[in-house]
C-alpha cells in the first residue's frame, strides 16, 4: 500500500470542544469487487485557521480549511470549508450567520 499524506495543522488560539473527530484520510471503495478494507486510504489535509471555536462532538473529513474567527456548532459534519468569521452547524454543516452580525 501506497504511504499516505495526511496532515492537521491548527492555527493558534483554537478551541477543540470533547469527543472532537478529526480525520483527514479516508477509505478507497472505487472497486466494487474487492472489499473496501483492501482497497487502501486516500491522504487528506485539515486547516483550522487562527481564533476558531469548534463545539463538542464536531467531525471534520479531510480536504476542508475553517478560516479564521469561524464557530463550528456541536454536533456538525464538516464536509466543506468554512469562510472565515461564519457560524455554520448541522449534518452536513452548513452557514448559519456571520460573526458579530
Amino acid at each position: 500500500m501506497p504511504v499516505l499524506e495526511e496532515k492537521i495543522i491548527l492555527g493558534n488560539d483554537v478551541l477543540v470542544g470533547p469527543n472532537v473527530v478529526m480525520r483527514a484520510s479516508d477509505h478507497v471503495m472505487k472497486d466494487v469487487n474487492r472489499p473496501i478494507n483492501q482497497q487502501g486510504h486516500t491522504g487528506g489535509e485539515i486547516i483550522i485557521e487562527d481564533d476558531v471555536w469548534i463545539g463538542a462532538n464536531v467531525t471534520t473529513v479531510g480536504g476542508i480549511r475553517i478560516g479564521k474567527g469561524a464557530v463550528v456548532a456541536a454536533g456538525a459534519v464538516v464536509t466543506r470549508d468554512v469562510e472565515p468569521y461564519t457560524v455554520v452547524g448541522g449534518v452536513p454543516a452548513v452557514f448559519i450567520k456571520r460573526r458579530g452580525d
